[in-house]
């Protein structure tokens, strides 16, 4: 590797010593090209990425302050400490300041920081105002959340540290819900601190720290329920024995207290239940954000929206930002990679099948850094050349899975590929990589008119212009011949009676069953892909299956837009389940299926903690939960 080593021409001959790296204090570490050695990764929030270790104020909330700490994101709001007798308060600012940097008789130089009193969370640092005047700000430090992180390794703080360590290594917040294996046995997650709203983002926890309202009561009033994190108004217990409370069907004891749900907590006061219930603030998302609600939260918060696009078809792209496009290159091209920071990049290889003019995706590749996974025909997977048994896991890295038919591959740091195993494939980002993707998917910046943009940044005229820029090579080793992509219109060569009747055949994109879709998914452009497709198809079984390509195509974008359409028969498109092992087909079935190993994991939790699609596949029925790829009662799951 000529970036991680020195070579000096001595006498005629070439010796070379290979660079040591410094050891890293973190565990995520990313490795850029065209440089040796590796660098801690930090954190991605709205598409920029924050260094390890480092703080930032939000430009929305200037009295927040977010921190950077082993790939999780902590915001919490500054909480002010006093250290003057008269702190003045500037415009926009959140926090007043003491008009110097003496305290204690000791003057402070501009950048020094020091700790106020005993309470080693209290700091203040003397900073030069714009005017060039010295001052002292004092604020509480931020702590990490340390979400994820095991509870036998969570460590208390030492003397005259503020913030509690996790001995170990935290799990990243996608690994325990997918990995539903016996190797998973045994394993901790600690709860999060009541205190913290963690939302599994771009696979990174993003955590906010709750800032609790002030009470009206008296501090000795104040009682903080179990599993709660801000303390509620409660009157001390009387010493004669105060009258019990029925609540749902049980005797509540006078005293207790009670979460009804994540929104709502109860008491028992002398035989009176008092409910107070938290009101969430009106929640205005921006255009390209979406309400999100957080595991364990009342209220939901505004997320950046994922994107999606779509290679399917002969071949047919729609793009992250909406545009259909139509390329048959039968060569290797980039379908969707990471310009700015080289997270990943994804590599379709097309094939003519024998027709020319046309092509189909025969393989996709998936280069996350140095790791190669190959999603091939029939659902075959390779992980830098060897073949992978599904689940294939490689922790931190990258989890592939078998969900019916579909082959799903999830990515740090929040990529997702969905292969059908013959035609189609999916790719999913999240909204942090907003105007940073390139290739045939296009830049994902909400503008769709300039997609056809080629790798030097100019827009090109026409689609196969634009495919044909985004050819590379297929792999190490000559290269098989591959016809490039041209302007082609198949139902010209098939003639007027093909046109007629792939018309008639697509004519099922405007019928009952996809009668709801249509309402919120045009399927103008999948009824123009799909006669394109049958007329390049020609008659026969191939008509059939070019036919089921475009239609599962088309419902995949209604069940995303929240409309799943029953549109399969016993005639068109069916899908076999063994029915002897007890599965059944279902179009959209339950992202996390129920297994002998999350049996008893709240239904809530479960569908909180998965990142899977909705994709259609063979499903136990409800009542029954999968085990060893066969349909059982529960009490008959093995002890686990």
């Amino acid at each position: 590797d000529p970036t991680c080593s020195i070579c000096i021409c001595q006498a005629g001959r070439v010796s070379c010593v290979r660079l040591q790296c410094p050891p890293l204090p973190c565990r995520l570490q990313v490795t850029e090209q065209g440089i040796c050695c590796p660098r801690c990764r930090g954190c991605l929030s709205h598409g920029e990425e924050h260094p390890e270790g480092s703080s930032w104020v939000p430009p929305d909330n200037p009295c927040s302050s977010c921190m950077c700490h082993e790939g999780v994101i902590t915001c919490a709001h500054i909480q002010c400490v006093g250290s003057c007798a008269q702190p003045r308060q500037g415009p926009g600012e959140c926090c007043p300041r003491c008009p110097d940097c003496e305290h204690k008789g000791r003057k402070y130089e501009p950048g020094e920081s020091f700790q106020p009193g005993t309470d080693p969370c209290e700091v203040c640092i003397c900073e030069l105002q714009p005017e060039g005047v010295p001052s002292l700000h004092c604020h509480r430090r931020q702590c990490p959340s340390l979400v994820g992180c095991p509870p036998s390794q969570l460590l208390p703080p030492g003397p005259q540290h503020c913030c509690p360590t996790c001995a170990g290594e935290s799990w990243g917040c996608w690994l325990p819900m997918l990995f539903q294996a016996d190797n998973m046995k045994g394993s901790e997650l600690a709860p999060p601190d009541p205190c913290y709203t963690c939302q599994c983002q771009d696979f990174t926890w993003f955590c906010i720290h709750r800032a609790c309202p002030k009470l009206s009561c008296s501090p000795s009033e104040h009682h903080t329920l179990p599993g709660s994190c801000c303390p509620i108004c409660q009157a001390p217990a009387p010493s004669a024995p105060a009258q019990a409370c029925a609540h749902q069907g049980r005797e509540v004891a006078s005293g207790e207290l009670w979460a009804v749900d994540a929104c709502t907590s109860c008491s028992c006061v002398a035989g009176t239940v008092r409910c107070q219930s938290q009101r969430c603030p009106p929640l205005a998302c921006g255009p390209d954000e979406a309400p999100a609600l957080s595991p364990g939260s009342c209220c939901p918060r505004c997320v950046l929206r994922p994107a999606s696009c779509l290679a399917f078809g002969d071949p047919h792209y729609r793009t992250f930002d909406g545009r259909l496009l139509h390329f048959q290159g039968g060569c290797s091209y980039v379908l969707a990679k990471d310009c700015r920071g080289g997270d990943f990049s994804v590599h379709v290889t097309n094939d003519d099948r024998g027709r020319s003019g046309v092509a189909w995706t025969q393989e996709v590749a998936v280069l996350l850094g140095g790791v190669a996974v190959r999603l091939l025909q029939g659902g075959a997977v390779t992980v830098d050349g060897r073949p992978a048994a599904l689940p294939f896991l490689q922790e931190s890295l990258l989890y592939v899975e078998l969900r019916g038919r579909t082959v799903i591959l999830h990515a740090q740091p929040g990529l997702q590929v969905l292969w059908d195993g013959q035609s189609q494939v999916e790719v999913r980002v999240p909204g942090s990589y907003r105007g940073q993707t390139c290739g045939l998917c296009g830049n994902f910046n909400g503008f769709a008119r300039d997609d056809l943009r080629g790798p030097e940044g100019l827009l090109l005229p026409t689609e196969a212009a634009f495919g044909n820029s985004w050819q590379v090579p297929e792999g190490p080793g000559p290269g098989r011949p591959c016809a490039v992509g041209r302007e082609v219109d198949p139902c010209r060569a098939a003639g007027y009676r093909a046109r007629r009747e792939a018309n008639a055949r697509c004519a099922v994109l405007k019928s009952a069953p996809f009668g709801q879709c249509r309402a919120v998914v045009p399927p103008e452009p999948f009824f123009a892909a799909c006669v394109y497709d049958l007329c390049a198809c020609g008659p026969g079984p191939s008509a059939d299956a070019c036919l089921c390509d475009v239609l599962e195509a088309y419902a995949s974008h209604c069940r995303q837009a929240g409309v799943t359409p029953a549109w399969r028969g016993p005639t068109l498109c069916a899908v076999g389940c063994p029915l002897d092992r007890g599965f059944v087909f279902d179009e959209c079935g339950p992202p996390c299926p129920r297994t002998c190993f999350n049996l008893h994991v709240p239904l809530g939790e479960l569908a909180a903690h998965c990142v899977r699609p909705c994709v259609p596949g063979c499903q136990c029925p409800a009542g029954l939960v999968e085990h060893d790829a066969h349909c059982i009662p529960p009490e008959a799951c093995p002890p686990v």
